[in-house]
């Protein structure tokens, strides 16, 4: 279904003011929903735009908090704030931190999630830096390879580095699905993509009702990836790993109820070479890459990002988005 995305954005800002939260707030939650569907993002855009309103309602007068700063790193309590409040304040420090010093860390931690890493770490990368950002995926979503059982998050990393043109930008879950294709497929009725998840006695399914845990993409390497992303996102910044993370209430340990941690990195390449000679060898490298010879059937050869930046572009010049019916029906009556 077609929608316009100026109307898109008046039904997002009114349903998140109507629930008290102040204007220039609502504008940052609004728009990290509305950029992930510009950015063709089915499962981290407006599908979970239902849950910011539920979360807004009860953080809408949190405060976070800088408990450390030295010259290259800072950790913030983010007090239970929504993810996309607390995103601007550490990429602002660590941008100047790293612009200062070479390179910078910003731990957060008791945060609610923001949508996607690889659009906080492309808020970096338009400072000249290349950024990185991790942020714990919430409970335990994700087996162990060869176990039914799951342990660790699906521990979403994002980086995002500076060219003459876009950046490159990657956004990617350990796991070979985002969970979000469970909420999908509730809502669409549909069925999970095949040999990514598996149901409590193990078995792969693609029932979403029957999806008990995530399987990690790659076998034992994204397990591997996610048990580093699992402890800079949990134990180094102040918070917990595996099963030690706790749900806002302690009856609840549902997914969407889970605190994060989050890890913000920024290097300045003028550390090392100059900021003009290192965007041109990014940007040289794009075109390699995207020059590379194509399987049969293979349209594009394309670096992270640029499918999304396109989609983006487009959907901008036309003034317009298509999403699925259910998902406007969803926040307009938000607004009701």
């Amino acid at each position: 279904m077609k929608i316009k995305i100026n109307e898109l954005q008046d039904l997002c800002y009114s349903a998140l003011t109507n629930v008290g939260v102040k204007k220039s707030d609502a504008k940052i939650i609004a728009d990290d929903y509305i950029e992930g569907s510009l950015l063709g993002n089915k499962t981290h855009g407006l599908l979970t735009f239902p849950h910011a309103i539920e979360k807004a309602k009860k953080t809408k007068n949190k405060k976070f908090k800088i408990e450390k700063k030295s010259q290259s790193y800072a950790l913030i309590n983010a007090n239970t704030q929504l993810g996309q409040l607390v995103a601007p304040a550490a990429i602002d420090l660590v941008s100047n931190m790293a612009k200062k010093y070479g390179i910078a860390m910003v731990g957060v931690y008791n945060s609610l999630p923001f949508l996607r890493p690889g659009s906080q770490a492309e808020k970096i990368a338009a400072n000249d830096l290349l950024g990185l950002v991790l942020i714990n995926g919430g409970g335990p979503l994700v087996a162990a390879p060869d176990s039914i059982d799951k342990i660790i998050s699906t521990n979403p990393i994002g980086f995002a580095i500076p060219t003459t043109k876009e950046p490159i930008v990657c956004d990617m879950a350990i796991s070979k699905k985002a969970y979000g294709e469970v909420r999908l497929a509730k809502l669409l009725s549909t069925k999970l993509p095949a040999d990514s998840f598996i149901d409590e006695n193990g078995k792969i399914t693609t029932n979403p009702d029957d999806v008990f845990a995530a399987l990690p993409f790659g076998d034992y390497k994204g397990f591997n990836l996610g048990i580093l992303f699992e402890i800079l996102t949990g134990s180094l910044v102040n918070f917990g790993i595996g099963y030690q993370k706790k749900p806002t209430e302690k009856t609840n340990k549902k997914y969407k109820k889970t605190f994060r941690g989050a890890l913000f990195i920024a290097i300045n390449p003028k550390a090392f070479t100059s900021l003009t000679n290192f965007k041109k060898k990014n940007s040289q490298f794009v075109k390699e890459i995207n020059s590379l010879k194509k399987r049969k059937g293979v349209k594009d050869i394309l670096v992270p990002g640029q499918r999304s930046h396109r989609h983006k572009q487009q959907a901008l010049k036309r003034g317009w988005l298509e999403l699925d019916e259910e998902i406007i029906d969803q926040i307009r009556k938000l607004t009701s």
